[in-house]
């Protein structure tokens, strides 16, 4: 997996519920550390990793996991997180009226029922326009 995506999933750690992700020790790990002008530090890991067993390449054998999860794509739904709380999801189909009700809530504004449609969208924002 490239580095890009690696950092991205690692970045998302809390909106997936971890405190952080893994990757394998491999050699994309190693040109990282080596694009970062640690190239003494690199060498060192890609022994330790070797030697400890933790190094990953095509040739090394499968891991044996003691668990395992299946994820049916087709009862994802799509949601908002953060940024205040990244782990306080909202489903996107909620996210209008959660807007209105933490605009009540954190800034006692109370929706007057006018409804503003913000241009460019199908989302019914209540008075409060984005703009």
């Amino acid at each position: 997996m490239p580095l890009a995506n690696r950092a991205t999933i690692g970045n998302m750690a809390p909106e997936y519920g971890a405190t952080c992700g893994f990757f394998p020790i491999d050699s994309e790990t190693i040109n990282y550390l080596k694009t970062t002008n640690r190239g003494t530090a690199a060498k060192l890991v890609e022994a330790y990793a070797k030697k400890q067993g933790l190094w990953r390449s095509k040739k090394s054998p499968e891991p044996i996991f003691t668990d395992t999860l299946e994820l049916d794509m087709g009862t994802v739904e799509p949601s908002l997180a953060g940024p205040k709380r990244p782990q306080d999801r909202v489903a996107l189909s909620e996210a209008a009226s959660s807007f209105v009700t933490n605009m009540q809530k954190e800034f006692d504004r109370k929706d007057s029922g006018t409804r503003v449609k913000a241009e460019g969208t199908d989302y019914d924002l209540g008075q409060w326009r984005l703009w």
